[in-house]
């Protein structure tokens, strides 16, 4: 692997609103973003945050096994605070994501809206959080 997983810092916060904006028109949507990089610094890096958030360092973002190790890494985090399941929503249309999510064990609970309700549970969430790359 070419790449190191690590957690967000305050530093992070203007690379990580870029990147959901970005995210968000791919995904035909920028009207919807409706958070600041001020906002994520304040709510994900206080006494008590609101999420938590992973970085994955690259020299190139795409096809290194980054989307994996990160939600593998993402499911050992989870299980870790005994967490059952990881839920994710995807565009009706985004049949790369749906199918990553497919190969990975994932099951598709619903549709309704456009959006797929994605989760890991039981032997697929143990499964995925042991292939996160060790720190």
């Amino acid at each position: 692997m070419n790449f190191k997983i690590r957690r967000a810092a305050k530093e992070d916060c203007k690379d990580i609103s870029r990147m959901i904006m970005d995210l968000a028109i791919y995904e035909k949507m920028p009207d919807q973003v409706k958070i600041s990089h001020e906002e994520l610094e304040r709510d994900g890096f206080c006494q008590n945050p609101l999420f938590e958030c992973l970085v994955a360092e690259v020299p190139e973002e795409h096809k290194n096994g980054i989307g994996t190790a990160l939600l593998s890494k993402v499911a050992e985090i989870g299980k870790k605070k005994q967490c059952v399941r990881l839920q994710l929503s995807v565009l009706n249309w985004n049949t790369p994501s749906r199918d990553f999510y497919a190969a990975k064990g994932a099951q598709d609970l619903t549709v309704t809206e456009g959006w797929h309700a994605i989760r890991f549970d039981g032997q697929n969430l143990d499964n995925l959080a042991n292939e996160a790359p060790k720190d």
